[in-house]
This record gives C-alpha cells, structure tokens and sequence, in this order.
C-alpha cells in the first residue's frame, strides 16, 4: 500500500519535471501571489518597528511626567511605592526633586576646584534616563554622584574620585553649612556643553532637603536648626484666691471655648504639694482646663497662651502650663521633674516655699532649679535620662525639700521642657544631643511631580488614564504611541484585505490553470485508469503536483522577498543618482512570516487542486482515452 503511494508521489513529480516549462509558469503565477502578501507583513512590521524604536530610543519614550496640580494628591515615598504597584505596567517611579549646592573637589594634580551652583537631581536604581547613557547608578542610600561632563570637566574629577557637597541653610542668626563626601559613579555626556548637573539617590537628596529645612539628619550627624519643637500641653492649671475664685460667667465662658473644668484643690500633684506652703494651700482653689482628648492624645495637646485664658476670667486668677509629672533615676536616686512656669510678678509666688523656685517666661530653655532633701551641692548640669541618652539642664537656682517628701527630690524646669519630654516618649519630637534641644521630627518628603516609566510604550495609554483618574496632571507621549498603535491597526487591516483578496483570486487562477492543464491530459489520465490505477491514484497525484508547485511557489516568494526588502532598505550614498529618488524602506520579514507564506501557497494550491482533480478522478477511462485522441 505504502509502495502505491509513493509511486503516485513520483508520478506526480515526474508529470511535474516532464512539463517544467508549465511547471515554471505555474510556480512564477503562485509567487506572484504570495510574494505581494509577504511584502505586506514585512512593511507592516517596518514601518511600526521604525516608530516604535523613535520612541524606544528617546529618553521620554516610555516616561510619562505626572505632578499634583490642582486636584492631584501630593506623594510620600509610602504613597510613590502603592502607585508603583496599583498602576498597570509600571516598572518605576522616580521623585522629581533637586537641589542646588556648591561641590568642591581636589584633583591629584592641581588646584582645588570648586562649582559654586550646581543642581542635582534625584535618580534610583533602574533609572532609565540615565542607563541609556551607560551610566553607573547609585544603590539606595549610596553616597554617590552621576555627573554631566561639563560639571565633571569644571571640577577636573572622574568615575572613582570624590567631591565634596557643600549645603548651607540660614535657620538661625548666622548661616550654618555642613559638607558630605561622594563618590563619582559615572560621567555622562549632555547635549547642553554649560551644563552643571548631577544625578544623585533620591533617599541621599531628601536628607539634603531635610536639612536645608533646619531638621536634624542623625545618618549623617547633622545637626538640627537651633529652633526647638513646639511645646504643647496635656492641660492647664488655673489658680484662684478664695476671696477671687471663677464665677459662673467664667465658668460658662471656658466651657463655650471647649474646655472642660475640673477642680483639683484637694487633689494637687504630689510635686505641687511638697513646693507649696502648706499653711497657705487652704486659701487656694486650684482647677484644671483641658479637652476631652488633650489628656490622652499627645498629638491634640493644647497649645493656647496662658495669658489669653487668664485675660478672658474675671478672677483674678494665674493660668499655669500643664503635662504630667515625670519620674526619673539620677545616680540610684529617685526624682521628679515638673514644668512650672510663673510671670515674674505674681501673688502665687507666695504660695511657694521658695518663691524664686518656679521658672520664669524669661529663664533658658533647658534650665533647672533643684529642690533636694539636703541641699543640692552637686554638678552645674543636671543630667536627665532619656529612652536614649540623655540631657543636660543648667542648675539656675538650688533649695531645700523638708523631709516630709521621702528623700525624693525635685527638679523645677520651665514648663515647655515637660511638654517635649512628654512628646519625646510620644516619638513626636527628637532630642539632637548636638544642640541640646528638642526638635521636630521631619514629615515624611512630599514630592509633587515625579517621572514614571511603563514597561513597554505600549503600555503608556493605560497608565496615563490611570493617572487622570487620579486627577494627576500628566505629560507623556501617548499622542504618538496612540498613533503607532492606529496605524498598526490599519496596516493589520489593509495586510488583511489585501491578502484574503489576492489569497481568493489566487484561488480561482490556480484552479483555472489546473483545470486547463487536467482536461489536456484527459488521454493520459484514461491510460493511467485502464493501466489499473485506481481513482484516490488520480486524485493523489493531481494534488501532489498542485503541493509541489505551491512548496516550489512559496520557496521563490520568499527568495525573492528577502531580496526585495535588503534593496528597499538600501541606504544609497549621498550624491548618487539613486539618493535622489530612491528612498530607505524598513521591511522586517520573520521566520513566521515565511512559515504563514508557505502555508497560504499550500492552502491556495491545495484549494486549488481539489475541483479539478476530483473530476479527474472521476473520468470514465475510455472516454478519457477517445477525447484526448482530438485535443
């Protein structure tokens, strides 16, 4: 059986080598109806590549630039990481922050240099800007520096060396600078021959800024700005004479203003009792001024003036700024420490067994007056501890505590000292042991642009609506990338047209040749018939020929298209005779190409073949052999 089919397979090849002038004429007509389909694909997918790669190769090709403008939030490195993820197709997100110092640098050779304004801007791993221009990027954190040439010319330094930032803030009376060592990663050529820029970590570049706003950078040892934390209060002591103690106007008013009143004449804080006289507390109605969340929320402490709140009282009484009294070991001993702070001037000093033991609005911040058992001989500072570390307070003034208090001493200070230690064990507030004082805690950075890169231009339209529903305002590519993508899609339609058009009249002319070529072999056909060949023969053989001819079609188109495409995309030198007419033609042929052009010649042979060599198949043999006696 097997022997039979490969007869009719060679039947079939030697019909087609006996008559190779048809044979050729038949290849040439199939080719020519493959080669245009071909030539299509590898136009299409040209033409596309060419804009694509356009845009591929610019460093805005797959960056979108987003900022917050009026309705966009503005964003935290916690929010830049969630946008990171939560958008479609993001690879990175980069904060657009910069800052302009001074550099300085020393060559081996040479004079040291310096560039008194030079901006740099933030980067991270992954940047693409930057690899594209072959730099080395910075690790998270990493102390290093990417270069423009002209900046890296001006400072005469190269990838290896340092130099040096030079940051200067003016927080205080005087400007204050501090300088930090980098390392140059890289040295990246710039179309701009002025300019003096650099590339630095965005992580490094917000610690610049946090400086520059007078926070204090621990990582660094930068000091903070010497402006202390603003001091807030859990509550406020309000002291009344019982001849002037608040009348019910007052009480009404406090109350309108949200404060909640609280008579705490019998149970003062253990530190007030043991300072107070105790033969003049009778003679004092003591109440307490708070919220109903001041006292248990650090972060809505008060922070009203005590004079504001005495002078809307008609009592002639004296407003005292509150928070808890703290506990503390000094050398094994036990001490409390209480914020009290008094006018110069005023009727409660009397109330004191030492009136000069209370601060005053005028005396140092981080100053102490000591009330001890036996008298306080000690150092000049008082040494406070802290979760870590500790502070240092000037002794100011120094007195004695009767026995009564147990040998528990006192330590007096003004009362914004007890706010920040309060905020300080809330972690609202830092201690900077450079300046000795307590310092607000930076926020988290706020960036309000920042540069985005898709994975793949493509993905650029649906992260831009993304970002427009997040009311950001967005500059992108999207208009060409949109356009890329409409002509893809109309290449693919005109691909398809074009090809089932000439795919269904190469069709019908393959079918007509066949036909035309069968009914002349009708003779030979009736002879194969009585020689015993078997009808499925007849078939076979008629559509072997057809599948040779579409394999030897499909060879010739692809030949001839490879061909075709190297001289369309031909550059011709400048000058010639071709360069004024003969334009440079993108046409990318894949091996699917090919593989789809080979198919579609089989196809199209083989649809081709099936009439024709079914009516062969079915010839009467003799009636075959008669008609092809007068053809």
């Amino acid at each position: 059986m097997i022997t039979r089919w490969f007869y009719y397979v060679r039947l079939g090849v030697l019909d087609l080598v006996r008559l190779w002038s048809t044979t050729q004429h038949h290849v040439i007509i199939v080719a020519g109806i493959c080669l245009p389909i071909l030539l299509l694909l590898g136009l299409k997918r040209g033409h596309v590549a060419n804009l694509r790669k356009e845009l591929l190769t610019s460093p805005t090709g797959r960056q979108v630039m987003f900022w917050s403008a009026q309705k966009g939030e503005l964003m935290t490195p916690a929010r830049i990481a969630s946008l990171q993820t939560d958008l479609p197709a993001v690879q990175l997100i980069i904060p657009e922050t910069q800052r302009v110092v001074a550099l300085r640098s020393q060559p081996a050779r040479g004079e040291a240099r310096t560039v008194s304004s030079a901006t740099l801007y933030s980067t991270r791993q992954g940047d693409p800007l930057l690899q594209q221009l072959g730099a080395t990027l910075p690790q998270p954190d990493e102390k290093g520096v990417v270069l423009a040439h002209p900046l890296a010319t001006q400072l005469d330094v190269k990838p290896g060396d340092s130099v040096q930032v030079v940051l200067t803030r003016e927080k205080g009376e005087k400007p204050e600078s501090v300088t930090l060592d980098l390392k140059v990663l890289s040295v990246i050529p710039t179309d701009n021959a002025r300019a003096m820029i650099g590339y630095l970590d965005v992580n490094v570049l917000d610690r610049f800024e946090q400086y520059i706003r007078g926070y204090r950078v621990a990582d660094y040892g930068w000091p903070a700005a010497k402006t202390s934390a603003r001091d807030a209060y859990s509550s406020y002591l309000v002291f009344c004479e019982k001849s002037s103690d608040l009348t019910a106007d007052d009480r009404e008013q406090l109350k309108e203003r949200g404060l909640v009143i609280e008579d705490r004449t019998t149970q003062l804080p253990e530190a007030l009792t043991l300072l107070l006289k105790p033969d003049k507390r009778e003679n004092l109605r003591v109440y307490e001024l708070s919220t109903s969340a001041s006292k248990t929320d650090r972060r809505r402490a008060l922070i009203l003036s005590p004079s504001e709140l005495s002078q809307s009282t008609a009592a002639d009484d004296v407003v005292v700024p509150w928070n808890e009294v703290a506990s503390g070991e000094i050398e094994g001993k036990p001490w409390l420490m209480v914020g009290l702070s008094l006018p110069k001037r005023t009727w409660l000093r009397e109330y004191f067994r030492d009136p000069a033991l209370p601060c005053t609005y005028d005396d140092e911040p981080m100053s102490v007056r000591v009330a001890h058992p036996g008298g306080f001989n000690g150092a000049e500072t008082l040494k406070w501890p802290l979760r870590q570390g500790e502070v240092s307070l000037k002794v100011l003034s120094r007195s004695t505590v009767p026995a009564e208090d147990r040998g528990r001493a006192i330590a007096v200070v003004p009362a914004n000292v007890t706010a920040w230690l309060a905020a300080h064990r809330a972690g609202m507030v830092d201690f900077d042991p450079l300046t000795q004082l307590f310092v607000a805690i930076p926020d988290p950075p706020l960036y309000d642009k920042a540069r985005l890169y898709a994975q793949s231009i493509d993905d650029i339209p649906a992260v831009v609506e993304a970002l427009n529903n997040l009311k950001f305002a967005v500059m992108s590519e999207t208009a060409r990338i949109t356009e890329i993508h409409d002509q893809d899609r109309s290449l693919q339609l005109l691909v398809l047209v074009v090809g089932t058009g000439v795919f269904l009249f190469g069709v019908v002319t393959v079918f007509s040749v066949l036909l035309d070529s069968t009914d002349r072999k009708r003779g030979t056909i009736g002879i194969l018939r009585v020689m015993g060949m078997s009808r499925a023969g007849i078939f076979m053989t008629i559509f072997i020929r057809a599948a040779v001819i579409g394999i030897l079609a499909a060879g010739l188109s692809a030949g001839a298209g490879y061909l075709l495409s190297l001289a369309l995309a031909w550059p011709p030198p400048s000058g010639s005779f071709f360069a004024s007419w003969k334009p440079v033609v993108a046409v990318e042929l894949y091996v699917a190409d090919f593989l789809i052009i080979l198919g579609g010649a089989l196809v199209c042979c083989g649809l081709g073949a099936l009439l024709p060599a079914w009516k062969a198949s079915r010839l009467d043999p003799f009636d075959a052999i008669v008609e092809g006696r007068f053809r």
